[in-house]
């Protein structure tokens, strides 16, 4: 993992502990404390919408978010909600200080130095692990499975890990066609995580599947005439290399998402 990577997989981590530790309630807090305007956020969505318009746009305002921000809502406005999954003040207040302002360098592709290097990626090994053994307490799961933190198909639909986990997108596809999905997930004992893509319809014929291993992959399926139809279920399963998973047996995994697609038949054959 290079620096950049580091970055802004902490960044979106943030966020992901911010939707489990207040919910629906954080906006209300950042608006309360003057951490974001509300106007400005939405106007982030309307541009974000205007500069791609083929692509199903996040409307969640926490997406438009920005690193200070999040650093502000964690430790000024809720701190004490935040304290159980993060640790000591002090201490986070200096990772979000040093991540902070290694933030701009390692976007716009300017090199940092070795020892800025590893302390990038120390700090966000650390930050990361402790926002998966939270999450993994905070959901009712235990401590030794992994946490997705995000699946995102190619159309911006997307599995935060939170809620959501069966997705209807609304998209419809042609034979021949691609779609493709960015999945990330953090595992609180840093194990191999495996990934798997496939059509789930009973009966279908499981040929076509992708298959990934990382932290952070991307997979892909192309959708064939065995697809056509108007519901057609895409599973992305999870599972790591540890002895144990949510859901043991045969196929046992540790987390799933489905996302559902529409294939059109071939011109001349409806």
């Amino acid at each position: 993992m290079n620096p950049y990577e580091a970055v802004r997989l902490v960044e979106l981590d943030l966020r992901q502990l911010v939707r489990v530790v207040l919910g629906s309630s954080w906006l209300e807090a950042a608006r309360a404390g003057g951490v974001v305007d509300v106007a400005k956020l939405e106007a982030k969505v309307n541009d974000e919408r205007g500069r791609r318009p083929a692509t199903v746009v996040s409307t969640d305002l926490i997406e438009y978010t920005e690193f200070t921000q999040l650093q502000a809502l964690i430790l000024e406005e809720r701190w004490d909600a935040f304290a159980p999954a993060l640790g000591k003040k002090k201490h986070i207040e200096t990772y979000l200080s040093k991540i902070a302002g290694f933030r701009n360098p390692t976007m716009h592709a300017r090199a940092l130095l070795p020892f800025e290097e590893h302390l990038v990626l120390g700090i966000s090994g650390e930050l990361r692990n402790r926002i998966a053994i939270y999450r993994n307490t905070k959901e009712q799961s235990s401590m030794y499975y992994p946490v997705v933190d995000s699946i995102t198909d190619n159309f911006g639909n997307t599995h935060d890990g939170v809620t959501n986990a069966i997705i209807q997108t609304g998209v419809r596809m042609g034979i021949g066609e691609t779609v493709t999905f960015t999945c990330r997930a953090t595992d609180p004992e840093d194990r191999q995580l495996h990934w798997r893509l496939c059509n789930n319809a009973a009966g279908h014929p499981d040929s076509q599947t992708d298959e990934a291993t990382g932290n952070e992959v991307v997979l892909s399926y192309t959708f064939t005439r065995a697809d056509v139809g108007e519901r057609v279920p895409l599973l992305v399963t999870l599972r790591s290399s540890g002895e144990f998973h949510r859901l043991p047996g045969p196929s046992a995994w540790d987390a799933t998402a489905m996302f559902h697609y529409a294939v059109n038949p071939p011109s001349g054959r409806r």
